[in-house]
């Protein structure tokens, strides 16, 4: 039976059960002792926060004691550490590259990549390179956010100063899309081919889920 680590499991319940389902022996791990997922797996184990210099080496203690073969990042809080560091973990660690995980976790570098890409991506810019003709509404939002953190609609220039001067975290300004919003899963092999591809559309997001 493999095993398989989960990492900062907190309410990804259904992930783990499913691993379960399909064979696994299921390691979950988080902080907190309320993330209910952690006790949906048949093992668990408490770690330090991900920016400890003992997470890592408490990750890799794990691999090692249930022998498993699979790394399984259940949010986007330790993916750099783990793209960074995943030589020492002697398990696969499902992430691409470290320099695709740190594009994608900064919003507005992620924009910029689209755009060499030529993947089309909302006109974006950051608050001091904002136009003068900025077609509102706009959304501010925090560069690193997650979890429909820190989001802020502008109608006007009067609301973007207010928010961009309120809002705590580094952000960049988008233009609003309308419209029906749709979210696709992917599921790819280990060279990047993709397998699969489900499309829904969003009906409800809640702490963006």
């Amino acid at each position: 039976m493999t095993a398989v680590l989960f990492t900062c499991a907190g309410q990804r319940v259904d992930i783990v059960t499913e691993f379960g389902k399909a064979g696994a022996f299921t390691v979950a791990t988080d902080v907190d002792p309320l993330a209910p997922a952690i006790y949906h797996a048949d093992r668990h184990a408490f770690v330090p926060p991900v920016d400890d210099t003992d997470y890592v080496p408490a990750l890799g203690a794990l691999v090692r004691d249930y022998d498993a073969r699979l790394i399984v990042p259940l949010t986007d809080l330790d993916h750099e550490v783990l793209a960074r560091e995943r030589e020492r973990l002697d398990a696969f660690v499902l992430l691409p590259a470290l320099d695709v995980v740190q594009a994608v976790a900064d919003k507005y570098v992620a924009h910029k990549r689209f755009d060499e890409l030529g993947l089309p991506s909302p006109p974006t810019w950051l608050p001091d390179e904002l136009p003068d003709d900025v077609p509102f509404p706009v959304l501010v939002k925090d560069r690193r956010g997650f979890g429909s953190r820190h989001i802020f609609r502008a109608h006007d220039r009067r609301e973007l100063d207010f928010f961009l001067a309120y809002t705590p975290a580094e952000s960049m300004v988008q233009q609003y899309c309308a419209g029906e919003e749709f979210s696709i899963d992917i599921f790819c092999d280990r060279e990047g081919r993709c397998l699969n591809a489900i499309p829904r559309t969003m009906i409800q997001s809640k702490g963006g889920e």
